[in-house]
């Protein structure tokens, strides 16, 4: 009597029968055990967790110094498999995905708004950082690839708000940094800031702006910006507040 063929070996049949049992314990895994070891050194902490990480909700989340509200979000099986796991989320004011892999971690279509100051309180300065269809690639704590659009509006400078004015400029790699050059113009105003932003998190500005309005100079004055011929100039420096 002949036995029929089977589509797969034994050996293959229980690496899948393996695979597909690691998929169903990780995705009906609570959310809150799953990220009780690794939430708080990665600077995210929320008032609570439901649901599991194939479909879960965090309440009153913060990132860092970032404050996200409630985020839904949910962990992809079958990138389980290409050990390269991708984590969708959702929240009140931003959505995308983060996927992690060995040495290497990916932002995919990130689109929302965050607030600066909070992303970068030694600044001093305070917007609105919107970001359109952006992408971030490190491997090996480098920046391999960068895109999507970045864009600062509602911006106040040492107290003084600059109505209509907003930077808009493409995420690129620069070396092993990520690079944003952004510029924009309102009324009386010229604004170029380069934004170099490293794998660790360390972050420079270089800004020049020239102006027309009294009260503009004398804000940036106030705020130990250098006059030059080029305009007023600033060099700020810090570090990402992201744990």
């Amino acid at each position: 009597m002949n036995r029929p063929d089977l589509p797969l070996s034994l050996p293959a049949l229980a690496a899948v029968f393996s695979a597909a049992t690691l998929i169903l314990i990780l995705a009906t895994m609570p959310l809150g055990l799953a990220l009780a070891g690794r939430g708080p050194d990665a600077g995210l902490s929320a008032a609570s967790a439901s649901g599991t990480v194939w479909r879960g909700e965090l309440r009153d989340a913060v990132f860092g110094g970032v404050r996200l509200g409630n985020v839904q979000m949910g962990v992809s099986p079958l990138s389980l498999l290409a050990a390269r796991v991708r984590l969708g989320f959702r929240s009140e004011g931003v959505r995308g995905a983060l996927r992690l892999g060995p040495g290497r971690i990916e932002l995919l279509d990130i689109d929302g708004v965050l607030p600066l100051g909070a992303l970068a309180p030694q600044a001093g300065l305070d917007a609105r950082l919107g970001l359109t269809d952006f992408s971030l690639d490190l491997r090996r704590a480098a920046c391999q690839r960068a895109g999507g659009q970045v864009s600062l509006d509602q911006i106040r400078l040492s107290g003084l708000e600059l109505p209509g004015l907003v930077l808009t400029g493409a995420a690129a790699c620069a070396g092993k940094d990520l690079m944003v050059p952004l510029r924009g113009q309102a009324e009386g105003v010229d604004v170029q800031a380069d934004l170099r932003t490293t794998p660790a998190g360390a972050y420079e500005a270089r800004l020049t702006l020239r102006t027309t309005r009294p009260e503009v100079e004398a804000a940036l004055a106030a705020a130990g910006y250098r006059r030059t011929l080029d305009g007023y100039e600033a060099a700020l420096t810090g570090r990402l507040a992201l744990n």
